[in-house]
């Protein structure tokens, strides 16, 4: 089983992976991982001209490089092996293309635990993950 585990870097995202690992019997056998990263755009296009692209560039790699080790150092701690993916762009819907492309089996990510008033306000990549994806969604609290 393949599944993608998109992160934030953030406590609830580090605390959903967690409780994935843990849960290793749900799978018939350990599944292959892979850890992605989606950063979102810079919303002014004219910085790249100012600053250049490979500086923005740069940047998208060193926030994703961030965001993904509290994950992998979990990861390697519990010995268990995945891949990295880092994109940019909108969150959900590139977390639903790599599951696309990848020809993932789920995708599992968590939630903050937002009310569904602010879920509803300020949407939410799960509640949108959940929407759009082809596969399966497991959703952490």
């Amino acid at each position: 089983m393949k599944i993608l585990f998109a992160t934030d870097g953030s406590p609830a995202a580090l605390a959903a992976l967690e409780s994935l690992v843990g849960h290793e019997r749900w799978f018939a056998a350990r599944p292959e991982l892979t850890l992605a990263h989606v950063h979102p755009a810079i919303p002014y296009g004219m910085a790249t001209g100012w600053v250049g692209r490979k500086t923005v560039n740069d940047f998208y790699a060193e926030e994703s490089a961030k965001a993904l080790q509290p994950a992998r150092e979990a990861l390697d701690r519990a010995g268990v092996a995945y891949t990295v993916e880092a994109r940019v762009g909108d969150p959900a819907k590139e977390i639903v293309s790599l599951a696309r492309e990848g020809k993932f089996d789920a995708v599992a990510l968590g939630t903050h635990g937002h009310t569904a008033l602010a879920s509803l306000m300020l949407g939410s990549v799960a509640q949108k993950v959940l929407t759009l994806s082809p596969v399966p969604v497991l959703v952490f609290k």
